[in-house]
């Protein structure tokens, strides 16, 4: 099995996960700036050889994320041209913000302006989670 990227993409921040060679672990690896995302993408590509993006995607639309789901789609679309032969898949992300804020309080974290961004990383790790168990 090769490595498998998640990409929790926000409007300022992507939130980037992987997984192991044999799918077993999953770890959350950065956040970088979304507008630096296929820059990101490309340092990563020197160091793992990723044959897959599971993408979150916002599907709540009635709750007003239709900007948000179009901002995700975009950034996909770009990530695509970047990488034409690596498949995309993709994952409601609907709470895994808030499912990565608790899991990074439960191990008694305490989060500030200055690590906030932790959690978008992990937001992606439970993006890849969700897949594989979907």
């Amino acid at each position: 099995m090769q490595v498998y990227l998640a990409l929790d993409i926000g409007k300022t921040r992507t939130g980037i996960a992987k997984s192991d060679h044999m799918g077993l672990i999953i770890k959350p690896l950065k956040t970088v700036k979304s507008d630096e995302l296929i820059q990101e993408l490309q340092e990563l590509e020197k160091e793992y050889s990723f044959e897959r993006f599971i993408i979150g995607k916002p599907v709540n639309i009635a709750q007003g994320n239709k900007d948000a789901l179009n901002m995700v789609e975009n950034k996909a679309k770009e990530i695509l041209r970047a990488y034409p032969k690596i498949e995309q898949e993709f994952i409601n992300e609907s709470f895994t913000s808030k499912e990565a804020e608790a899991a990074i309080k439960s191990k008694g974290i305490h989060l500030s302006k200055d690590n906030k961004a932790l959690i978008d990383a992990y937001a992606a790790a439970i993006i890849l989670e969700e897949y594989w168990d979907s």
